[in-house]
Order: C-alpha cells, then sequence, then structure tokens
C-alpha cells in the first residue's frame, strides 16, 4: 500500500471518528434550542474567506441550535439564537470543517468570528492528493485539526479539566465510541513563554497511524497561534495557522463544579490504576448526560469522563491510561 493510500485510510477513520462523536454532541443542542415563541433574542455573525480574502461562496455555517446558513457574496453569515446557553459551530466547505467555535448566549452575542480557509494543492495526476511539501498537511489541517483540538480539549463547548496542569505534566486517554476503543490521545503542558503564551504537545494513536502535534496557545488557551505536527515517521513539518480554528472551552464556576457533584469517595478504575473519586453529572440538554470523575491525584483532575444518551447509552468515552511529569518538546518547538 503506498503512502497516499496510507493518509487517505487514516484522514477518513480519523473524520469517522471524531464526527461520530461531535455530531452526536451537535444533536444534542437541537432538542431545546428554540424556544416556543421561536423568537430570535441573540445573534452574531461568521465571516468566511477564502484565497486573497475574497468570500467563500457556498461554504455552510451550521449551528446546534438547528439553524445552516450558506454563505453568499457578501462572505458573511448570520446566525440567530432563541435561548441562552452554549452552542457549537461549525463552517464546511467542500467536504472539510474549516473552523470550528464554542459560544455562548448571551455573552457571544453580537460578535462576529472570522474563518479562513486554506485550499488544498491541487492533487497529483495519478494518486488523487497531494502529499508533497506543506502540501499534505494543509489538507489535514482543513480536515481534521479543528475536530480534534474541540474533542481534546471540551465536551459540549465546557472545558474537561476540572484542575490545571503544571509545565512538563502529561495525561494519555484511551477513548472509545460507542462501546469500541478507538485510538490513544495524549495531552501534554510542555512550557509557558514570557508573554504568557503556552506549547502544548497533543498525540494521537490508532493501531497502525499516529500523529504528534504541538501547539502553541495565547493566553489562557483563547486561541492557536502556531503548530507543528509529524505524521508517522515523517520529519515534523510547521503546520499554517489561521485566525477562528480553534475558540477555548467554557470555564464552569466553582459553584456550579460543587453542585454536580452526586457521589463522593467512589473507587473508580481505569488502566492507570484505581483512584477514590468524587461522581460529577451535567446535564447538557435532554437526553445528554456528561459525567466526570474528579480526583485530586492527577494533572487536570479527572480520570474518566463520558457522554452517555438515553437510557444510559455510551456515545463516548475516556479513561486515563497514564500520568506524569517530564514533558518536552519532540518536534523542536521552541
Amino acid at each position: 500500500m503506498n503512502q497516499c493510500s496510507i493518509y487517505r485510510i487514516w484522514s477518513r477513520r480519523l473524520t469517522t471518528v471524531f464526527f461520530t462523536a461531535l455530531t452526536a454532541i451537535t444533536l444534542a443542542g437541537c432538542f431545546g434550542a428554540y424556544n416556543t415563541l421561536g423568537l430570535h433574542l441573540f445573534s452574531m455573525k461568521i465571516r468566511v474567506f477564502g484565497p486573497g480574502n475574497t468570500a467563500l461562496v457556498g461554504a455552510v455555517v451550521s449551528c446546534s441550535s438547528g439553524e445552516t446558513v450558506t454563505v453568499d457574496s457578501s462572505g458573511v453569515a448570520k446566525l440567530s439564537f432563541s435561548d441562552i446557553g452554549p452552542y457549537y459551530i461549525a463552517v464546511r466547505y467542500q467536504d472539510n470543517v474549516i473552523a470550528s467555535y464554542n459560544v455562548s448566549m448571551p455573552s457571544d452575542g453580537g460578535k462576529t468570528l472570522t474563518a479562513n480557509y486554506v485550499p488544498n494543492a491541487a492533487p497529483t495526476r495519478n494518486q488523487g492528493v497531494a502529499v508533497e511539501g506543506g502540501n499534505y498537511f494543509s489538507m489535514m489541517g482543513a480536515r481534521l485539526y479543528p475536530l480534534l483540538f474541540q474533542y481534546v480539549f471540551n465536551a459540549y463547548g465546557y472545558s474537561i479539566d476540572l484542575g490545571k496542569y503544571q509545565p512538563g505534566q502529561y495525561t494519555d486517554w484511551q477513548i472509545s465510541t460507542n462501546g469500541k476503543d478507538e485510538f490513544l490521545t495524549r495531552k501534554a503542558y510542555l512550557t509557558k513563554l514570557s508573554n504568557g503564551e503556552e506549547w502544548w504537545q497533543v498525540s494521537f494513536q490508532t493501531k497502525s497511524d499516529s500523529m504528534l502535534m504541538e501547539v502553541l496557545f495565547s493566553d489562557k488557551l483563547q486561541s492557536i497561534r502556531r503548530m507543528r505536527a509529524k505524521f508517522g515517521n515523517e520529519s515534523p513539518k510547521e503546520v499554517p495557522v489561521t485566525e477562528g480554528w480553534y475558540t477555548s472551552p467554557m470555564q464552569l464556576t466553582p459553584e456550579s463544579v460543587d453542585g454536580a457533584v452526586v457521589k463522593k469517595g467512589v473507587s473508580v478504575t481505569v488502566p492507570a490504576g484505581t483512584f477514590t473519586c468524587d461522581q460529577l453529572e451535567f446535564g447538557l440538554t435532554q437526553g445528554f448526560t456528561l459525567r466526570l470523575w474528579r480526583t485530586a491525584d492527577v494533572p487536570g483532575k479527572v480520570v474518566k469522563y463520558e457522554m452517555v444518551g438515553n437510557e444510559n447509552k455510551d456515545l463516548y468515552s475516556a479513561e486515563l491510561t497514564a500520568y506524569g511529569t517530564g514533558a518536552a518538546t519532540e518536534l523542536g518547538s521552541y
């Protein structure tokens, strides 16, 4: 099997996994998002541009409220909201997710967000996909990077970390969807720069493929400023970063976290060991529950989290497999 075929298989596999989980989350927001009166209390705009800052006509902006808008010659899509609360927004063009956002009403009402599309290079005549130089990573970034970071750092728009990481600390996770093990991932806080920006490392590994990314976040992880990536055994490459790729997850108030505790002193066994935890449950919307198991013994204070639907059916779950210190750049990022 040639390298291009492996790229396509890996891309389809991860796309399937992430869209399975994120589709479930997005669909969850469709229920109850519009109140019975149908009043549009809030709104916001998404500007979608292609090469040369031209309007990306035909791009589709969809929201977990159920609204879908197609970008026209003005390059602007306007979304309306009837209820307060969190929403997930995805911007797609030619089956690629080019940007995604977590917003909350009314705090984000009236804002204008920007999504920039980095087009794939022209495919080769024989193989149908460009892989030379930076072209492959531009393709992967357009399709998968927004989903990867949304998935690793938040659940339904909320931070899945209930505590801080210190520089050098890491956590490893086993991710499952619909009860089946899908892939392994690592999240590590590498270092903090003098200007407050932070380097983090995120990796994904399936049975046959792997991807390692090192990401420079702005202060308090508000946006992505720079990225380097390594696919399999290839050399590290700089990834083009545009505004609007990532929006930081919403941070829960301490009172909300404490109010979500349904059990204390629960013994939870995950691949990383057995921990005494508090079990937290959040009702995200009708029929969907986010559960987390919290302990002070690990970075981020979470050893397991899961999204369950009706009849406690697992939509996806993550279990801690390892944690520790000593994480450092592997891609020469700083």
